[in-house]
């Protein structure tokens, strides 16, 4: 039982530890207060990369919006303590954007270009040119996947004849 224990411990760690595909992220923006020729978003500009999304969360004393200078996107009118929905920006460049109820309110997001999608990298050999490094993370998988093999060889192993039995099957 503790090396079926281990071996799902080891297995489990090595799959938390092996690299994920990067997913978009979602950057966060407040509405604060603060005189109104100062913009009163924050950060301002709030920089992301392509393919990321801001949500804005109202940290101000009035309603506000974050509203696209050109109409693309628009949060609606957010009240105290509120959370936009996030706002996806798929392509690089900059969008200003505004407070519809206060116009004076300024911001803009900055995007820039994703980086290059993932490719595999070269591999790498240990040094002294002993073969490949493998991320600890896959170690681990391995060697988990090897316990667990391992424990099932064991236990299913048929008795040789003269061999003594310690435990019947069933304990």
């Amino acid at each position: 039982m503790r090396r079926l224990v281990l071996a799902i411990v080891v297995f489990a760690g090595g799959a938390l530890l092996t690299p994920l595909a990067a997913a978009a992220a979602t950057s966060s923006a407040q509405i604060v207060n603060c005189p109104p020729a100062f913009g009163c978003f924050r950060p301002n500009p709030i920089q992301i990369k392509a393919g990321d999304s801001v949500t804005w969360t109202n940290n101000a004393g009035l309603s506000h919006t974050a509203t696209s200078d050109t109409g693309a996107w628009d949060t609606g009118i957010l009240a105290t303590g509120a959370t936009s929905s996030p706002v996806a920006f798929p392509t690089s460049g900059t969008f200003p954007y505004h407070c519809a109820i206060h116009p004076s309110m300024v911001g803009s997001v900055v995007v820039s270009a994703a980086a290059p999608a993932a490719t595999s990298p070269p591999v790498q050999l240990a040094r002294g040119g002993g073969g490949p490094q493998f991320p600890i993370g896959a170690v681990l998988v391995l060697l988990g996947v090897g316990l667990l093999a391992a424990r099932g060889v064991r236990r299913h192993r048929t008795q040789r004849v003269g061999e003594r039995i310690d435990k019947l099957p069933h304990q």
